[in-house]
């Protein structure tokens, strides 16, 4: 039973947090620019939720994950219902909050990322190319 539970969780925390369009380096304005870091925006935009109150039942609220950055010590029955004015506080705001209806549409956003990460198509340099 103990490894059919670490994969479950293993492949919620995975979709959670690798995702086309997640942010990979939340510190990368401070590094160039010496900007300060907003930590609400560093835990919104390096996370996704997916479904709703359904899936929050079988995976123990995991599937809220931006709720769960935002506020780790709240009930994950809560989630369901704060969600939507986390969503509005994002927008007014300017940060990209992910939200997917279905855990299928999450799925395939990480197994699109996890396949352009292991390919390099996102990569700025080509460092295979030989080129220098």
């Amino acid at each position: 039973m103990g490894v059919s539970e670490a994969l479950a969780l293993s492949f919620l925390f995975t979709l959670s947090h690798n995702f086309v369009k997640s942010d990979r380096d939340p510190m990368s304005a401070y590094k160039e620019t010496g900007e300060s870091i907003c930590w609400f925006k560093s835990q919104v935009e390096t996370s996704s939720t997916y479904g709703g109150a359904i899936s929050g039942y079988f995976t123990g609220g995991l599937n809220f994950q931006v709720e769960h950055h935002l506020f780790p010590r709240m009930s994950s029955a809560w989630y369901p219902y704060i969600a939507p004015k986390v969503r509005e506080v994002c927008k007014k705001h300017g940060v990209r909050y992910v939200y997917y209806p279905w855990i299928w549409q999450n799925v395939v956003s990480t197994f699109t990322y996890m396949h352009r990460a292991g390919t390099g198509a996102h990569w700025e340099m080509e460092p295979l190319s030989g080129k220098a």
